[in-house]
């Protein structure tokens, strides 16, 4: 046994950062030699010498909605506006032209025809498929190159607009091309679409639905290619798992869903019982270590928490089929993540996006905006029997994971998922408080910046605010741009002077190490802490402070109170700052790029359609507002060009500074 599967048996999670980062570098110089020797000259596996055929059973049982089809002759009814937008990708995918991260519809296929599999087609910049996994570089020289593309377009994803858009099976042959071509030019463990395990297992869940929709029309043959292609795609899985001694991530957590699928699909096969067995007891111990007991995933960003949510139920899913219960006590914390969901839904299904997002899902039946992610709650009140968590309508993901029969036939009359009608809510362990209704809100960050010495996905973001108004978003945190490709764009969109929140002297909240490619790691000098939380029937009150600054000559901590109140819905923010000596102060209240922004005497106007958000500042008479350029990120490789609402103060001594912020809709006539 090595010394990673000796880690991983003894279930190795040491508290001493400087230990297990000694660790980590001893297992990878121990393990990857031998990784290496394994996989330098391997062969795929060929049909015949798989011990046990699988059937298809097992693996219409984790995707019962793909073997039973009756449920799409309505999906055009039930859901127009996801399915016209799903039939339209799933024709140009049949064409090998595709949309990723941003890309705009491009054809990714060469002059013969083929995919172009390695190719980041958005800069041009191409990975050699002739190299082991181990040695692809994930960035290349050129500036600009994201690996990301072909990693996506690898994932096989576009597999799930072709199964619910048609009913005469007319994608399986297109499947299948695109399928063999994708073989013919990834060779096993090599080439950059073996780089990254969890890639691999996504890849490998999006085959499964393939094979549950299709598998009963191809003949023999080329059932048994998928199960060899599975069967490999399982045992490179387990041999190069994103396993690090201390906090793990989305990548490890991806791993072992994908093992789960794999092995439950791949029943009666031997190995697979063993890949089953390890993924239910790596995930029964992963969604607790993972997932706070608020619910809300410990990568501190809202997309990611969807991410997550979304392996989780598959895993959940796959680990039952295989016949391994995960326990109540993972339910609970499956169910407490999907009321995480529910706390910050606004009344129009959106969440902000708060923190890292690389616009990633599992099973993307529909391509909805990153914000949008209600849809999940019916998938949840089916998959653990929770009506709590059902929301306003059924969506095709509960027909996918559950079944037809589990469509709720009176969607209208569905229990509309809300809360209690308290006026806030919050997500204590991992620091998001809600002041407002479901329409008109304030959602303040104060919590966790990181629960891992590199960085997570989180932003600094400390104390920082979204404003909703009338279910419209008018005080936005920025989003993330892109990863590797241009790393000075992606500390923009980290750094917390972009947020809505408050700098001092034009420095950070926490000092960061810039480590390489974007990465980097946060010194958690912030130290936040939530003085108070108090949700009423009609007023909520929220009081909390972080000491990111107490570093600075004559700094102080920033303490942040925030009043709500109905009728109309208006917010009172106060900041305390008992600093010494003279200091710059800047406020940053970045717009979401739908807003118009007018000053009218001393307050600003900021409008979205029918929403208005006043705000006044009631603090030192000397300060200044304007607007100033910024930028916003709605989805990986996307940046749209904004403003951000600006105050800034001249100090000398301590400060006070209050903001008022009233919403208002403009009634229209009938």
């Amino acid at each position: 046994m090595n010394l990673e599967r000796l880690l991983l048996k003894l279930r190795w999670d040491p508290p001493q950062r400087p230990l297990y980062r000694l660790l980590d570098r001893l297992r990878k110089r121990h393990t990857n030699p031998r990784r290496r020797a394994r996989w330098s000259n391997v062969r795929p596996t060929a049909p015949h010498e798989l011990s046990v055929q699988p059937n298809l059973n097992a693996v219409q049982r984790i995707w019962p909605g793909a073997a039973d089809r009756e449920w799409i002759k309505n999906a055009a009814k039930r859901w127009p506006a996801d399915h016209a937008e799903a039939t339209r990708r799933a024709t140009d995918a049949a064409a090998g032209r595709f949309d990723l991260l941003s890309s705009g519809i491009t054809d990714v296929r060469d002059p013969t025809g083929h995919i172009r599999w390695h190719t980041d087609f958005k800069s041009g910049a191409t990975w050699d498929h002739t190299r082991l996994h181990l040695d692809v570089p994930i960035c290349l020289p050129d500036e600009g190159s994201d690996i990301k593309i072909p990693w996506e377009l690898s994932r096989f994803q576009h597999v799930f607009a072709f199964i619910w858009t048609e009913t005469a099976n007319r994608y399986s042959d297109v499947f299948l091309e695109q399928w063999n071509d994708w073989l013919r030019a990834n060779p096993l463990a090599r080439g950059t679409n073996w780089a990254c395990a969890m890639d691999v297992a996504l890849r490998a869940i999006s085959w499964t639905v393939a094979l549950a929709a299709w598998g009963e029309q191809w003949d023999e043959p080329t059932r048994r290619r998928m199960w060899a292609a599975l069967y490999d795609h399982g045992r490179f899985i387990r041999d190069n798992l994103e396993w690090i001694t201390g906090p793990r991530t989305n990548h490890y957590f991806s791993d072992i869903v994908g093992l789960a699928v794999i092995g439950a699909s791949l029943t009666p096969l031997p190995q697979a019982r063993a890949w089953t067995d390890f993924a239910a007891a790596e995930l029964r111990r992963e969604i607790l270590a993972q997932f706070a007991t608020d619910g809300f995933n410990k990568e501190c960003s809202t997309t990611y928490h969807r991410l997550m949510l979304e392996l989780t139920t598959l895993g959940y899913q796959a680990s039952r089929c295989a016949g391994a219960d995960l326990g109540p006590k993972v339910r609970d914390r499956l169910i407490a993540a999907y009321r995480a969901l529910q706390v910050l839904c606004d009344s129009q299904g959106h969440v902000p996006i708060v923190g890292d997002n690389d616009s990633g899902r599992v099973f993307p039946l529909a391509y909805r905006d990153d914000t949008y992610m209600t849809h999940l709650l019916p998938l949840g009140a089916a998959i653990l029997d929770a009506d709590e968590l059902r929301g306003p309508a059924s969506s095709p993901e509960v027909a996918l994971l559950c079944g037809p029969a589990a469509l709720d036939p009176t969607e209208h009359q569905s229990r509309d998922g809300k809360l209690t009608t308290t006026a806030g809510h919050a997500l204590q362990s991992s620091g998001f408080f809600v002041l407002g209704n479901d329409a008109d809100r304030v959602i303040v960050r104060c919590g966790p910046l990181s629960y891992r010495p590199t960085g997570s996905h989180r932003h600094l973001d400390q104390l920082t605010i979204n404003v909703t108004v009338g279910g419209l978003p008018i005080i936005v945190d920025p989003g993330q741009f892109c990863y590797t490709p241009w790393p000075d764009w992606r500390h923009h969109f980290v750094a917390d002077e972009n947020h809505a929140g408050l700098t001092i002297d034009d420095q950070p909240q926490c000092r960061r190490f810039i480590l390489a490619h974007g990465a980097f790691t946060i010194i958690p000098e912030d130290r936040p802490t939530c003085l108070s939380y108090d949700p009423g029937e009609t007023n909520a009150s929220f009081a909390g402070q972080h000491r990111g600054y107490e570093r600075l000559t004559g700094g102080a901590p920033h303490r942040r109170e925030l009043r709500y109140s109905t009728n109309p819905s208006t917010w009172t923010l106060t900041d305390r700052l008992p600093l010494r000596g003279p200091h710059r102060l800047r406020w940053n209240f970045c717009l979401h790029p739908q807003v118009t922004a007018q000053q009218i005497s001393d307050e600003w106007h900021l409008c979205r359609g029918a929403s208005t958000l006043v705000l006044g500042c009631h603090g030192p008479a000397r300060r200044s507002s304007h607007l100033a350029e910024s930028w916003y990120a709605p989805a990986y490789g996307t940046k749209l060009a904004t403003h951000a609402l600006i105050f800034e103060l001249a100090s000398n001594g301590p400060v006070t500074a209050e903001f008022i912020m009233t919403a208002h809709i403009q009634e229209t006539s009938p």
